[in-house]
């Protein structure tokens, strides 16, 4: 089955509901606005676009790691209704290991994080985790160029840290990271 005969709805584990739907459109702008309403993200977490906030995809095959069956997904009180029948609804995935915008050896990533990210929602995945390098060796300066680089995010995602060195300078800055950096999520 074509990705463009696929109408999927992706629900982060433990988040609000986040719908995606693939369609026969090819514009990455118009993916990321469905995919997560044109980024927004805090913390990693982007707030629902206000016109997929409430929704029904009905007749569709659910599909999780346990089994697959016929039902509807229902999201909200407000009730907007995606026909699925004939198609798979299933959770969006999470890609642990990006290197968006990344530069390296003199090189810059051919994504940044807008056309990496509209590809990866047009793959079905709805969340990830990118490497942060360190800037001059500074892991301050390296997330906060990296959070100038995810200002074009159309989806959810967090970073991790690249540790090349260890000395008494980049524990302080870990702790420094941590406290004014750092987000815990549940």
């Amino acid at each position: 089955m074509a990705i463009s005969q696929i109408i999927s709805l992706f629900l982060l584990h433990l988040l609000l509901p986040l719908a995606y739907v693939s369609l026969s459109q090819s514009s990455h702008q118009l993916i990321c606005e469905v995919g997560t309403g044109n980024g927004g993200s805090v913390g990693g977490i982007s707030p629902l676009p206000a016109s997929l906030s409430k929704l029904l995809i009905k007749g569709g095959t659910v599909v999780n790691a346990h089994r697959q069956e016929r039902a509807d997904v229902y999201v909200g009180d407000e009730v907007t209704v995606l026909d699925a029948t004939g198609r798979y609804v299933m959770p969006g995935g999470i890609d642990p290991h990006t290197h968006l915008d990344a530069e390296f050896m003199g090189t810059v990533a051919v994504d940044d994080f807008f056309s990496g990210q509209a590809a990866a929602l047009a793959g079905g995945t709805t969340m990830h985790i990118d490497f942060v390098h360190p800037v001059n060796g500074s892991l301050m300066s390296g997330f906060e160029a990296y959070e100038k680089k995810a200002s074009k995010s159309c989806m959810d995602y967090g970073f991790h840290m690249v540790i090349r060195h260890w000395d008494e300078s980049v524990s302080k800055e870990m702790e420094i990271m941590v406290k004014e950096k750092g987000k815990l999520l549940n």
